[in-house]
């Protein structure tokens, strides 16, 4: 009975035993795997018919970690027993820093005899992709006679060797023009690296990134349409042919150079288990298996019976007698992105750096028909902006929809109708845009970073603007003027305008002047012994009715008298010659001086303030003119009424009818406005033009040029012009000042303002009262001498005899 059981448990420590072999490990030295890829990648390599001889042993990748720098005392004690685990048997990868070469490891095995097998390879360097990229880049430079280059970098080499000393541009050797390196993980987005690399110019982009950033910047390219000529692509490495991901790139020199399977995807079944897409370091993951797994076989005695070919490389060394892996790495040349692409450019980068193989020829330069059809096999697209009343946004009853209208759209669409071109309209909600820095703002940063291919609208020719885009020919001339209201009064204020003569002083020292000689008039005819004695009402009535010749009184006969009267008709002969200078003077002023019509009236006027549209086309043009006048006008508005400058249109125009405001625009507005308001307009200060613009590469601007130099010649700018005059004319009053109200007043319509430091006012006019009073002094005089020598008892006394 006891032998018995000492049998069942010999059994079942012996079944035991097969049910639970001896694990063997494979380490992989590359700390950038992917750990949960990798193990199904190396799962199913292991399920392929030609290791098939190894299925009676447990089999199991090993990975290292990536440590932090510096590493935790933990994490290097974990990582020390991870690599001098007695279990690996083959350990094969690139070197890293913190991986076996950094500690002190034992070769031992749990195999009695066997040692572990140590390999150094399938290190794809800087310096390898290095190699094949300086090739790739002079074959797609080749025709270029200076180069404006963009490199591209995720900084993936310098995460794997942190202390490598690396140079990004190595590869460019010499004789290259004006480059830049960016890096991914300076910028937010791939839009944002594009718009960066469209702003500094580049011709020539090169793409160092993983696949997923790469995809990410292409797919952001092609909706920017930059994926054509004059661009010039070099995309190294990135899996474009292994991700499925297809790019229209059949009209640019674009070239792919990558580790692929070129067009044998089918014959590795291993890569159906793992997460699409493929990238290129599968592959590499996938060769390092395989020639770990054979290297196993042969420390395991095992004989395969098929041989596995690798994808990536060729090893000089095929019997892998050698430690040191070398590998020949066999790149392919694609100019297409379709999954699986099948190229027979082959560029093989040997172990002693020497770069073999060709690469696909250049494209040559596109013709104006190849340009064409290229530009019709997508839609055009339009950046535009409402201004009324020149582009606007309208309900389409009929479609239920709101298309946007106006004289510049229908030139640019006509324009591509022509052409048989379709196109698709963006209103962008923002300014024109000016140049900040180095950079663009509102629609022309929209068009600097191409997210739309024509800018339509009223925007007029500058220097700056045609420095960095591509205009059109003007198709459209156009004048700068200001408009005004014209000063009015209310109605009581009209009719009684006469008063701007004098001041409310002046008006009043006259007033209080007549009564004084009234009294003076009275009071003297009150001790006077005449019989013709003037009592207050009389005497009043004298000095104001004899300035109209309205009255019988027979005037006084003493000298006394007659001298007050002499003084008087003085002062009112003063007055009225006064009065009729003045007031002429007032209205020759007025029309000169608060009815500006050029801007040197403009600029030495008071009554008006005067500014432009905050960011207009108007601001750019006066900021850089070289005319000394519209300069001068520049600064004054800067200087004196940068608190007036109105922000937008609508706002300038309110300033306009509230009075005592000019607003410098253009002639489409300005004549529009002051038809619709009846305002006043100047002479033109200076002449502009209206034109398109393009981006600075864009390789249809010669199409578009000369369609629209066609349009202008055989009249159709002409005619759909004259229709949008037609249409604004129709929406606007047919005159202005219709009633009689209006016209019988016209000429009074004039502002009650202290209005010239020559009108006469208190001060001047104070003189006239001095010689007034002293007239009342000699008066006072005469009176004294006169009873002095009694003639005033002399009349008494001849009434008494009378009597």
């Amino acid at each position: 009975m006891r032998r018995c059981k000492l049998v069942l448990v010999f059994t079942l420590l012996l079944l035991r035993g097969f049910a639970q072999p001896d694990v063997k490990l494979i380490l992989f030295t590359d700390t950038s795997l992917d750990r949960a890829r990798s193990q199904l990648l190396f799962t199913e390599v292991l399920k392929q018919k030609a290791f098939s001889p190894l299925k009676n042993f447990l089999i199991q990748p090993q990975f290292l970690r990536e440590l932090q720098i510096p590493p935790t005392n933990q994490e290097l004690a974990t990582q020390f027993e991870t690599i001098n685990d007695p279990r690996i048997f083959v350990q094969i990868g690139p070197k890293s820093l913190y991986g076996p070469s950094f500690f002190r490891t034992t070769e031992k095995t749990t195999f009695d005899n066997v040692t572990r097998l140590c390999f150094e390879g399938f290190d794809l360097s800087a310096a390898v992709q290095d190699d094949v990229m300086w090739a790739a880049f002079k074959h797609l430079t080749s025709a270029m006679d200076l180069t404006n280059v963009a490199l591209l970098l995720d900084d993936s080499d310098t995460e794997t060797h942190p202390f490598a000393s690396t140079e990004p541009l190595q590869f460019l050797g010499s004789g290259v023009g004006q480059f830049q390196v960016y890096y991914k993980r300076e910028f937010p987005s791939s839009e944002e690296i594009l718009s960066r690399i469209l702003v500094d110019g580049a011709t020539v982009l090169v793409l160092k990134l993983d696949q997923s950033n790469a995809l990410k910047l292409l797919t952001m390219a092609q909706e920017k349409n930059i994926l054509l000529t004059p661009f010039h692509w070099l995309v190294f490495n990135a899996g474009l042919t292994l991700s499925g991901n297809a790019y229209d790139v059949a009209d640019a020199n674009f070239y792919a150079v990558e580790l692929s399977t070129n067009g044998k995807f089918q014959d590795y079944p291993e890569f159906n288990s793992i997460p699409k897409p493929v990238t290129t370091n599968d592959l590499i993951f996938r060769d390092m298996t395989v020639v770990a797994l054979k290297k196993l076989s042969q420390l395991l005695a095992i004989q395969l019976t098929e041989d596995v070919p690798l994808i990536t490389c060729t090893l000089s060394d095929p019997n892998l007698s050698s430690q040191e892996l070398t590998p020949t790495w066999n790149f392919y040349s694609y100019v297409t992105t379709e999954f699986d692409a099948s190229s027979t450019y082959r560029i093989e980068r040997k172990p002693n750096g020497t770069v073999d193989g060709n690469f696909q020829p250049l494209k040559p330069t596109p013709t104006r028909e190849s340009l064409l059809k290229l530009m019709q096999s997508k839609p055009f697209r339009i950046g535009t902006f409402v201004i009324p009343p020149l582009i606007e946004l309208v309900d389409d009853q009929t479609n239920r929809t709101t298309r946007v209208q106006g004289p510049q759209i229908a030139v640019a669409t006509k324009l591509l109708e022509r052409l048989n071109v379709s196109f698709e309209i963006t209103v962008f909600d923002l300014e024109v845009g000016e140049k900040v820095g180095d950079r663009w703002t509102g629609l022309f940063g929209h068009l600097e970073e191409w997210d739309i291919d024509l800018l339509v609208g009223p925007i007029s020719l500058t220097w700056d603007r045609q420095a960095d885009f591509q205009s059109t020919s003007p198709f459209q001339s156009i004048s700068y003027k200001f408009i005004y209201m014209r000063p009015s009064l209310s109605g009581a204020l009209q009719i009684f305008q006469f008063v701007v003569a004098f001041d409310g002083y002046t008006w009043l020292l006259i007033f209080i002047t007549a009564v004084v000689f009234a009294c003076s008039l009275a009071l003297l005819h009150k001790i006077s012994p005449n019989t013709l004695s003037y009592s207050i009402h009389p005497s009043m009535i004298f000095v104001f009715g004899y300035l109209v010749q309205g009255v019988r009184t027979r005037p006084p006969n003493r000298a006394s008298s007659q001298i007050l009267i002499a003084v008087w008709w003085f002062f009112c002969l003063v007055l009225v010659i006064g009065f009729c200078a003045n007031y002429a003077a007032y209205r020759s002023f007025t029309a000169l001086e608060n009815l500006p019509s050029t801007d040197y009236s403009l600029l030495h006027q008071t009554y008006y303030t005067y500014a432009y549209i905050n960011g207009s086309n108007t601001e750019e043009i006066m900021r850089a003119t070289l005319d000394p006048s519209i300069y001068a006008l520049y600064q004054s508005i800067n200087m004196k009424f940068a608190n007036k400058i109105p922000p937008n249109r609508t706002v300038a125009l309110e300033q306009v009818l509230n009075g005592h405001f000019a607003l410098i625009d253009e002639s489409p507005f300005t004549d529009y406005y002051a038809k619709k308001y009846c305002l006043e307009t100047s002479v033109t200060l200076w002449h502009g033009t209206y034109a398109f613009y393009m981006p600075k590469l864009l390789p249809y601007y010669d199409i578009v040029e000369a369609e629209l130099k066609g349009m202008g010649v055989d009249g159709t700018t002409e005619e759909i012009f004259k229709q949008a005059k037609k249409d604004l004319e129709d929406r606007m009053p047919t005159f202005c000042g219709a009633t009689f109200k209006d016209q019988a007043l016209e000429a009074m319509r004039n502002p009650l303002v202290n209005w010239s430091d020559y009108s006469i006012e208190f001060a001047a006019a104070f003189g006239i009262f001095i010689l007034a009073l002293i007239g009342l002094a000699i008066v006072a005089v005469i009176i004294t001498v006169e009873c002095c020598l009694g003639i005033y008892k002399k009349v008494s006394a001849f009434r008494g005899r009378l009597q």
